[in-house]
């Protein structure tokens, strides 16, 4: 017979402490695992994170500073060798802007500006159009590869892309009196006025626009307009001497000789003082003492006709006041051709040089009136080259050409008087050959 075991209340009483005891060990057990196991992941995901770039950066920090450094300091030095004029010395530091960051596109710009000015206008249009791939809206830039493109004659894309400078700035003058210039060179000279004017809208007191004003309204020969323009050129810039030079050319035109020549002189002051010896070796090489008095209306207007002779051409003798199809220039003889040079604000207007080989010149012929008188060129391709000038230059103009070979019939002489008197350079050489042969 099998005896029952009697649990009494004090085994059940063990029982459920034992349990309470193992459940309290495992529960100790699995906190203290889940304290432990960040302990030990975390370093393995952040620590990779942080101490990996401590390690790098310190030197490509230091090469981005170093880099931009010098970018900075060259971009410096090429304005300020632009402010000082030294376009050459710019040009140089900002080529080395542009091998060391070929995104820089204010680079790009400055570089094309100054290259413009030197009249090297591919280049120029090759670093605007870059700047423009970098800038799209940078409407300088598209002011500056408008004017080079007129310089290179593609008028119609200038004009295009002074348009697109208008439109993005507004408020811009220079883009308008680029839009003039343009005009200007496509014989639209009302369509300049225009835009000379709209630049005056924008900024009354810009000088360079009267100046073009003045230009174009004497292209149309409104002397009124003229006169009116140059004024207020004078106006703005009471310290101008191109402006002063410009006012004297109207008043001369109009017929007030002594305006003229106190507009004149003021010119020529004011250019002594901008830069005396410049001033002083221009004035002694280029005017005798003759024309002193005449100098004093016009050295302002024809300073910027300069002339570089060839290699082994030797310069006889230049003359200023010369005029040819209404622009104003030098007239230069060498001992190999005649050039006429224009004054530099006039070439703006699509004034270009003439250059005439001596042994092309068929005959010359002078016509003399009370305030003037004009040289006549006539070519072997039967092209006629006329030049005016006033008597004051007339008359050693023509006494160096007789003394050159270069003769023609005196325009002094009138119709009813013998030919003989005064025979022309073929009927000379023919009479020369005569006595030889006798």
């Amino acid at each position: 017979m099998t005896k029952k075991k009697v649990v009494t209340q004090s085994d059940y009483l063990v029982n459920i402490l034992t349990g309470a005891i193992l459940l309290s060990s495992v529960y100790s057990v699995q906190s203290a695992c889940a304290q432990t196991k960040p302990a030990v992941e975390a370093p393995n995901k952040v620590a990779p994170n942080k101490v990996a770039p401590n390690k790098v950066a310190p030197n490509k920090v230091a090469k981005i500073k170093d880099s931009r450094a010098l970018e900075l300091s060259l971009m410096s030095k090429a304005r300020r060798a632009t402010a000082d004029s030294h376009y050459e010395a710019a040009c140089d530091y900002l080529s080395e802007v542009i091998v060391a960051n070929p995104k820089n596109a204010e680079a790009h710009y400055l570089l094309g500006l100054l290259q413009g000015r030197q009249g090297k206008f591919n280049e120029s249009i090759d670093h605007e159009r870059k700047c423009l791939k970098l800038m799209p809206n940078y409407a300088s830039a598209h002011s500056v590869l408008g004017r080079s493109l007129a310089g290179r004659q593609n008028y119609e894309a200038a004009v295009v892309e002074l348009k697109e400078a208008i439109r993005l700035d507004p408020r811009s003058p220079i883009s308008f009196v680029n839009l003039a210039a343009v005009k200007g060179m496509q014989g639209d000279y009302k369509g300049a006025i225009d835009a000379y004017d709209n630049a005056i809208r924008v900024d009354p007191n810009y000088a360079q626009a009267y100046l073009g004003k003045a230009l174009a309204y004497g292209k149309l020969k409104d002397l009124k307009g003229q006169l009116e323009a140059a004024r207020n050129a004078v106006r703005v810039a009471p310290t101008s001497s191109l402006a002063h030079g410009r006012l004297g050319f109207a008043l001369s035109q109009s017929g007030d000789v002594p305006g003229a020549m106190a507009e004149g002189l003021k010119a020529n002051l004011l250019r002594v003082n901008e830069s005396w010896n410049e001033f002083l070796g221009m004035f002694l090489t280029a005017w005798a003492s003759v024309f002193l008095v005449f100098a004093a209306i016009f050295a302002a207007l024809f300073a910027g006709s300069r002339f570089k002779p060839q290699e082994g051409e030797i310069v006889l003798k230049s003359f200023f006041l010369t005029f040819y199809k209404d622009k104003p220039g030098r007239f230069v003889v060498t001992d190999t051709r005649i050039v006429f040079v224009p004054e530099a604000f006039s070439a703006w207007f699509g004034a270009t040089r003439v250059s005439i080989q001596r042994p092309q010149i068929e005959s010359i012929n002078y016509l003399s009136t009370v305030g003037g008188g004009t040289v006549s060129i006539l070519t072997r391709d039967q092209s006629v080259h006329q030049f005016r000038m006033p008597l004051l230059v007339l008359d050693p103009v023509r006494s160096l050409l007789v003394s050159q070979g270069l003769t023609a019939p005196d325009p002094d002489l009138k119709p009813s008087e013998p030919v003989a008197s005064a025979p022309d350079k073929v009927e000379t050489e023919v009479a020369d050959a005569t006595e030889r042969n006798e």
